[in-house]
């Protein structure tokens, strides 16, 4: 059965929050794992010189099996960000991990 991850990106993330976690469950076999945002596009690092690409807008993956939210400094604003807040609780109903 095929497992959907969603790797939450934002501005001043830490890399390996997201990276990390990417790099062990793309080797699940079966698994598709995504970088979602709450827009597409470029989300720099903590660093500011790393920057990830979110392909995926939070509707596109409206309910994965995994979520993971990546630690750092932009994290504070996410919980301020009502729509991203929005799709982690919608998310979370269903799936197998939220971490």
């Amino acid at each position: 059965m095929p497992t959907d991850v969603a790797i939450l990106l934002f501005d001043d993330l830490t890399a390996l929050d997201a990276v990390g976690p990417y790099e062990i469950l793309r080797s699940l076999p079966d698994a598709t794992v995504r970088f979602v945002a709450r827009a597409p596009g470029i989300k720099r690092t903590d660093h500011g010189a790393l920057g990830l690409l979110a392909d995926h807008a939070l509707d596109d993956v409206p309910d994965p099996d995994v979520v993971v939210v990546p630690g750092g400094r932009g994290e504070l604003a996410v919980r301020d960000d009502g729509p991203v807040l929005d799709w982690i609780r919608a998310a979370h109903e269903s799936t197998q991990w939220t971490t």
